[in-house]
């Protein structure tokens, strides 16, 4: 589909040129499921090292902010510098696809927060709190189950591999949420 979108005669016609960037679109879409799926298929591999995770929120934010721009959604960080161990990759997965999520159940012109902070010595939170649309209370326990998804275009593996990947850093995944009033991912992961 690339070579023949770049085929002068075929670009040259703007309904076909139109077809082709949708079944470009279509393509990226299948190749992000089915990267999913393989991601939640194999086992965790972690690097071990010091992540901070000021840093990684603001890194995290650095790659967010256009995309959430075009969504007209603003993210405000809150990055305190705590250290956990881990692996920053994995971690920034986690990050981007919470904050994503958030932004998807947010209305335009709405703010996500991405923060971090440490209430005591033995735990850094990574919160992730937005006002959108809210998740229902009877979905509440299924929503890190493989599959399970309220959204038509969602595999329901996004939050299945967050939570298989913050499990494998030893912490957790807590979540509040008010139908209508946001949601709030906590990610509880053991200080360094």
């Amino acid at each position: 589909v690339q070579i023949l979108r770049r085929m002068q005669a075929l670009a040259a016609d703007d309904d076909i040129r139109e077809h082709l960037d949708i079944a470009l679109e279509e393509l990226a879409r299948l190749d992000k499921s089915v990267a999913e799926i393989l991601d939640f298929a194999k086992p965790v591999k972690l690097t071990s090292e010091t992540v901070d995770v000021g840093a990684l929120i603001q890194t995290a934010a650095h790659t967010l902010t256009p995309v959430l721009s075009e969504k007209q959604i603003e993210l405000r960080t809150e990055p305190q510098h705590v250290n956990v161990t881990g692996d920053a990759h994995r971690l920034r997965q986690v990050l981007v696809n919470l904050v994503g999520n958030a932004a998807e159940a947010s209305a335009a012109g709405a703010h996500v927060i991405l923060r971090a902070s440490q209430p005591d010595n033995s735990n850094v939170w990574i919160e992730i709190e937005d006002r959108g649309r809210g998740i229902a209370a009877e979905d509440l326990e299924k929503i890190f189950e493989p599959f399970f998804t309220t959204r038509p275009d969602g595999t329901g593996l996004g939050l299945a591999i967050c939570h298989k990947v913050v499990r494998a850093h030893g912490g957790e995944i807590k979540v509040r949420s008010t139908v209508g009033g946001g949601s709030t991912f906590t990610v509880v992961l053991p200080a360094a």
